[in-house]
Formats: structure tokens, sequence, C-alpha cells
């Protein structure tokens, strides 16, 4: 008896805030309904905050207090998840208001939006790709700023994820005996991330995927693509004089050469032109 007497206090109490609230938004008093969407904000009730604070936009346009509510309308954005139209209206206010004392977070804001919004390595990188280059507009337009340094390290997060999605695919080819696909990967995640910690790794497995995409092709092809493994070792040799895998990737060459001149005599007993 003292639980449903309780269940149906609550339906009452509920069904009168809700009420309350619906008489909120009809109402014209418009200070009383900017008062209450600052207090909602303030205490994370986003969902209620915004509508309140769109009526209020649409009649305090062009006032002082547009700046205000633009800036807790995007955080309401934000604190919903919704970081894609986060992003956009921050950088929106950072437009509309550059001499605004608040247009430096903003700016920082819709970055770390797209930064919050960008997925797992293994998903589209767009939102990342998105996300280093407001964090490196922000750095250069900021310079002095103290969250330049976290901008920094948020970016050398990112790329580190970037250079994973890389690292993954191309071994991902290399596994599925793709060997000139693994190959390219991996010397253009060298181009992309020339300081990566897994240069002297990706550097023999790109010899040795040249070398199995070498083997695996018709007897025409074969000289110029153990070639193009000799030569991948040779930059290895180079870069990597000291590297413990430097005895595999010699042997590899070794086998290249000696590959390329089978390769060439089996040539003789093919028609090339055709």
């Amino acid at each position: 008896m003292k639980k449903g007497v309780l269940f149906f206090s609550l339906v009452i109490w509920l069904l009168s805030g809700c009420s309350d609230y619906e008489k909120l938004l009809k109402s014209d008093d418009f200070d009383l309904k900017y008062d209450r969407a600052k207090a909602y904000y303030n205490e994370g009730d986003y969902a209620r905050a915004l509508p309140l604070l769109d009526q209020m936009l649409t009649v305090r346009m062009g006032t002082a207090d547009e700046e205000e509510i633009r800036y807790y309308i995007a955080y309401c954005y934000y604190g919903q998840s919704q970081y894609l139209i986060s992003s956009t209206l921050f950088k929106n206010f950072f437009i509309s208001f550059p001499r605004s004392y608040r247009a430096e977070e903003c700016l920082y804001q819709s970055a770390y939006s797209l930064y919050q919004a960008s997925p797992p390595y293994y998903l589209d990188q767009s939102q990342t790709y998105k996300a280093l280059s407001e964090f490196q507009y922000f750095a250069d337009t900021y310079k002095k700023s103290d969250r330049v340094t976290d901008a920094n390290r948020i970016m050398d997060e990112l790329r580190a994820k970037l250079e994973l999605k890389s690292y993954r695919s191309a071994q991902l080819y290399f596994d599925t005996e793709n060997y000139q696909a693994a190959a390219v990967t991996w010397e253009n995640l060298l181009v992309d991330f020339p300081e990566t910690d897994e240069a002297e790794d990706i550097g023999q497995k790109i010899a040795r995927s040249w070398f199995n995409y070498a083997t695996q092709s018709v007897p025409c092809k074969k000289p110029e693509r153990f070639d193009k493994a000799v030569e991948s070792c040779d930059i290895f040799r180079e870069k990597f004089p000291e590297s413990t895998l430097l005895p595999a990737v010699n042997a590899l060459r070794e086998r290249s050469l000696e590959q390329k001149e089978r390769a060439l005599t089996e040539k003789e007993n093919y028609d090339c032109d055709e």
C-alpha cells in the first residue's frame, strides 16, 4: 500500500514538473526564461536548457545577450554528446565574436568536439583529420595560449591513431597475401609518419612484401619486381646499419638477387611482348 502511494506521489510530482516546464516554454516572460535556462544549464540539464536558449536567441538576436546565449547553446549540444553540431557552433562563435574573451575557448572547443567525435582507429577517420586541422589552426592562432600544450598532446594522440590504422591496414594486406598493397601502404606510412617508432620493423616488412609480390608474379614481371625487393633492402641497410634485423634483411637481399637471376632465365622461355 505504501509503495503504491509513493509511486502515485512520484508520478504527480513528475507531471507537475513537466507542466511547469511546458508553461515556461509558452511564457512571454523572457527574463524568467533566461534565468531558468541558465539554471538548467548550471545543473547540467542541457535537454531543458536548450529549447529555452533557442527561444531566447530569437528574441535577443543583436543584443548584448546574444554572445552569451550562443555560448551556452554550443555547450548544451556538447553536453549532450552532439559533437559535430557543437564543433560547428563553437567555430561560428569564434568567427562571430573574434574579440570576445570567450573566442579562444570556443575555437579550442570546436577542435575538442571533433576530437570527441573521432572514432576508433578501425573506422573511417574523417573526423580525426578534421580534428587535427582544427587543433593546428588553434595552435597557429593562439601561439601563446596555455591550451597549446594540450592541443599538441591531443594532436600526437590523433596522429598515433592514424598511424595505427595505416599499420593495421598494411598488415591485413600482408596477411591476405596482397603484398603490393601491403608494401605501398607501409611505404606511405613512413612518408606520413617519419618519426614512427616502428620504422625498422616496417622497413623490413616492406622488403619482405616486395619479395613475396615478386615471387607470386608472372615470369615476365619477376625480374623488375625482385629489383624492387633488393632496392627496399638497400634502403633498410642504409637507414639502419646497426639494426638487429639487418641479418634477415641481408639474407632476403641475397635471395632476391638469386631469384632475379632464375627469373631472367625463365623469362627467355616466354614471349613477354604479348
